[in-house]
């Protein structure tokens, strides 16, 4: 197969970006390779400039537990490949979604006024389908480099292009730098946009990376030695908003010990029934403005104040709650989390759902 695409990894670009139009989603731009510089670590709130050339940071295999979710590892299981992110439309059209129950890490972005998008991690799962699939938006960067993903999207406006291109740890490959390889398609019947799928398994096979990612958040032992289990918080539901009439719910199961979604519109349920649940959620609030980063076409969409950052979050597990502040450096570096006692956020090993409103967003606790 001859393909084009760039690959991103440590700030380094390689290749020229296809020119193509593929499944009907046209590209927003072109630009060429540059030699990287020496410069400051970027941030989400000032353009990036060109970094100097570095490897990916050294990884060990996770031998005793998933990197992601902090789960035993079971016998047969396969965790010595890269993590797979899929940016997925959470748009009422786009409902119900493929896939998406089946990732270790998902991240809530708002993307405008009462709108969303998610962002997968698939790692110890990698479903034969997921999305429907978006376009990169500037939040995934630093949210995604400290896992170094391979990386699936409908590409996106040029300026945010080069962002990702200029400072992001992934392999960054939009339908436009695989084409012709069969890991996305259309699901006719599906309203446009929101009608294209992706193959995470083949797309990943499309990729250089082999690594496993590390770690992203620390676990404790079992869900009873949680942070927030250990709480004092009561958490039977959370709600978390993203504008006027578009609440995003968690409300816990006992029985199965886990928080379920419902969307603004109803339960958050796949294509097959199932309902969207979670082991943990934690709640970030982040600070953000509509802008640009750095010059090319394309309009100015919300920008996360993640890189160089600091907030107030709350983590809910078991039924209970506990608070702190989270702080995260680099682009790539891991965000801290501490609560309110000063001690190191363990969540409880399972998936996590990260919800990310608004700095000054009043998250209902009951």
């Amino acid at each position: 197969m001859n393909r084009k695409r760039r690959m991103v990894i440590g700030g380094i670009t390689v290749g020229a970006l296809a020119l193509a139009v593929v499944l009907g989603i046209v590209i927003t731009g072109r630009h060429r390779a540059t030699t990287p510089v020496a410069g400051p670590t970027p941030t989400e709130s000032s353009p990036p400039p060109r970094t100097t050339s570095s490897p990916p940071p050294t990884r060990r295999a996770v031998k005793h537990t998933e990197p992601l979710t902090g789960l035993p590892v079971t016998k047969g299981m396969d965790l010595d490949h890269p993590a797979v992110a899929i940016k997925i439309s959470d748009v009422r059209q786009a409902h119900p979604q493929i896939g998406v129950d089946k990732a270790d890490i998902v991240f809530t972005e708002p993307i405008g006024v009462a709108y969303t998008r998610l962002l997968a991690v698939f790692h110890s799962q990698l479903p034969a389908e997921v999305g429907p699939v978006r376009s990169v938006r500037p939040p995934d960067v630093p949210l995604l480099s400290p896992i170094v993903p391979v990386f699936g999207n409908t590409m996106g406006a040029r300026w945010v292009v080069k962002y990702v291109d200029s400072v992001g740890r992934l392999d960054d490959l939009g339908t436009l730098r695989v084409p012709d390889s069969g890991a996305y398609a259309p699901k006719y019947g599906r309203p446009q946009p929101d009608n294209i799928f992706v193959k995470p398994r083949k797309l990943m096979g499309l990729s250089k990376l082999r690594e496993p990612p590390a770690g992203y958040f620390d676990y404790a032992g079992d869900l009873a030695a949680s942070s927030a289990a250990r709480g004092s918080g009561v958490a039977s539901s959370a709600v978390v908003p993203y504008g006027a009439g578009y609440d995003m719910t968690w409300t816990y199961d006992r029985s199965r010990k886990r928080y379920l979604r419902s969307e603004p519109w109803g339960p958050h349920r796949m294509a097959d029934g199932t309902r969207i649940s979670a082991a943990n959620v934690l709640v970030l609030k982040v600070s953000s403005s509509v802008s640009k980063i750095g010059k090319g076409s394309g309009a100015p969409v919300p920008i996360l104040k993640l890189t160089n950052g600091s907030g107030r979050f709350v983590a809910l597990a078991g039924g209970h709650s506990v608070k702190g502040t989270w702080t995260k450096a680099g682009v790539s570096d891991r965000f801290m989390l501490r609560t309110d006692d000063g001690k190191p956020l363990l969540l409880a090993p399972g998936n996590t759902w990260v919800e990310l409103p608004a700095a000054d967003a009043l998250v209902k606790l009951r």
